[in-house]
């Protein structure tokens, strides 16, 4: 340093007192603003009126003032960050940190630290001053990275990276390093340049260990519990994908019963499957207003008679019902199989459409495939057993970062979750007491009205009782309440049962024979696989088909 040195550097400690005031003062006050403890502001205070101290000339002029104004701003500090992570108890938490008002409070109370690192004379080099600015850039930095990693947002996050790694590389100038220092800054430096290359390397080594048909199908249990992190990538892009879908096909519908309904002549893409609604507001090909002698069978139904495809060859089962009457029955007149299926819909909200969307259609037989989503309906038959939400996999700027913290989630919550059988059945209420059955004796008397032969079936889940526990647990990531809903199944399937049976003109299908409880058949918890799909419409077609052989084939 130049024998002039000194003297700018007081000129400066003398000018930076005014300017430490304003971002110490602005600090603190935006610290309590984002709602940091008011004993960390305190401490932050106390570290900015140290940092002035040590930039004045009466610091310069007595050491001990400039040793205990150091002293003092480590202890500040060491009180904000204390305060931050304990002053809340058990409700503090990382994430409340992760946050730009932190940031910029961490960064402008480095600035206040600046002016207290130039020499005085007299003085060495005022090393301690240096790492406390520099641990609160740091700090930002980290709170920065934290936050662009949470919020998913990689630009922010490789440039908060590259941040780090330029302090690293400062900190080689700034500071006189020993050798367990240098290794340490140069491991640092090492492990940040690396963490992007290994996160591409190790996500395209999976991808070429995954068999083709294991990453198609990671939605088998099977395939899944081998790589649990696959298949929280797989259900994040499949849930994505259908929420995209869902915002092509549905517009609002003024009816507040309805909320929503299927958008004429609209087109999605879901996965791999496109999906086409008509200009009738059916998914599938256009109906013709003149039914003329054709023989209607209207699928009536939520997101499983709808069908969630996922590739271009997939077909929901009511258009595979309609394929296997024509090729198995050869029927002298036509057969057309409409899908009046809406996802989320609910049967009192199918109910509701009967008379303008159902009963135009002039249909022969209706078939009913209705269940989960109604399924709060009998809760005063079935006392509820909310169950424990099973963590979802995040996606972050790094897949070897969401991958691990993943894997931890997995552990957490498996060890979390204590050994226990799917609750019991303790019905507090008659069954066919319940609206859910009130509204199918609402659509049993509807079709009779209308001389409408009607199916009811009863619904078909991925597990039932007989399922082992870990695979219940398997579909909590998007059914917390799975062994509930087990339950509910059951209770409802006797309904359905019981008020055919009440009702010699009504055909009950048992869908549950090759289907309840296989869960190979199903890609999540109630929606088919094609291999579901397919052993539904088998189902109903062998259901129905004594009652097709005598109208259709009828002299």
């Amino acid at each position: 340093m130049s024998k002039s040195a000194p003297v700018i550097a007081l000129g400066l400690t003398e000018r930076a007192s005014p300017l430490q005031a304003l971002l110490t003062v602005t600090a603190v006050l935006l610290s309590a603003w984002a709602g940091l403890p008011w004993p960390g502001a305190v401490a932050l205070g106390v570290a900015g009126a140290a940092a002035m101290i040590a930039a004045s000339q009466l610091s310069a002029r007595r050491e001990s003032v400039r040793r205990w104004a150091l002293a003092a701003a480590w202890a500040g500090t060491a009180g904000v960050l204390a305060s931050a992570l304990l002053a809340r108890g058990a409700r503090a938490t990382l994430g409340t940190y992760l946050d730009g008002y932190y940031v910029a409070l961490a960064w402008m109370f480095a600035v206040a630290l600046l002016p207290a690192t130039g020499r005085r004379p007299g003085c060495g080099p005022p090393a301690l001053w240096r790492l406390l600015a520099v641990l609160w850039i740091m700090l930002g930095a980290l709170s920065w990275l934290g936050a662009s990693y949470v919020r998913n947002r990689p630009g922010a996050f490789f440039l908060c990276l590259l941040l780090l790694l330029v302090l690293l590389v400062l900190c080689h100038f700034w500071f006189h390093l020993n050798t367990t220092g240098i290794v340490a800054v140069n491991s640092l430096i090492l492990f940040l340049l690396g963490l992007p290359f290994v996160d591409l390397l190790v996500g395209y080594a999976a991808e070429l260990r995954a068999p083709p048909e294991a990453r198609q199908r990671l939605y088998l249990y099977d395939v899944a519990k081998q790589n649990p992190t696959a298949f929280g990538r797989w259900w994040n892009y499949y849930l994505t994908q259908w929420r995209q879908a869902e915002k092509q096909l549905y517009a609002p519908d003024p009816d507040p019963v309805l909320n929503y309904h299927l958008r004429p002549n609209s087109r999605a893409r879901s996965m791999r499957s496109e999906i086409a609604v008509n200009s009738r507001g059916f998914r599938g090909r256009d109906i013709p207003a003149d039914k003329g002698n054709a023989y209607r069978i209207v699928a009536l139904g939520e997101s499983t008679t709808f069908g969630v495809t996922l590739n271009q060859e997939d077909r929901p089962w009511p258009e595979l019902l309609e394929q296997l009457i024509r090729e198995r029955l050869r029927p002298p007149r036509p057969v057309e199989v409409i899908n009046a299926g809406i996802p989320g819909y609910r049967l009192d909200q199918n109910l509701r459409r009967f008379p303008g969307q159902i009963l135009p259609l002039e249909p022969d037989m209706v078939i009913s495939y209705h269940g989960i989503n109604a399924f709060h309906q009998l809760r005063d038959a079935v006392p509820f057993a909310p169950g424990a939400r099973a963590p979802a996999y995040k996606e972050r700027p790094l897949r070897l970062l969401a991958d691990a913290e993943y894997r931890l989630k997995l552990i957490r919550f498996q060890h979390r979750q204590q050994p226990r059988q799917v609750p019991r059945l303790g019905a507090v209420a008659d069954p066919l007491d319940t609206p859910y059955a009130h509204h199918y004796r609402h659509l049993i008397q509807l079709a009779r009205t209308n001389r409408i032969q009607l199916v009811l079936a009863n619904y078909s889940l991925a597990v039932n009782a007989r399922s082992e526990r870990a695979l219940v647990e398997f579909y909590q990531v998007g059914y917390p309440a799975a062994a509930w809903q087990i339950q509910a199944n059951r209770v409802h399937s006797d309904i359905v049962r019981a008020l055919a049976g009440q009702h010699p003109e009504v055909c009950f299908v048992d869908t549950h024979p090759h289907l309840d409880g296989e869960h190979d058949k199903f890609i999540d918890l109630v929606h088919f696989a094609p291999a579901g799909d397919q052993q539904m419409a088998e189902t109903f077609f062998n259901a129905i088909r004594p009652i097709l052989e005598t109208n259709l084939f009828r002299l």
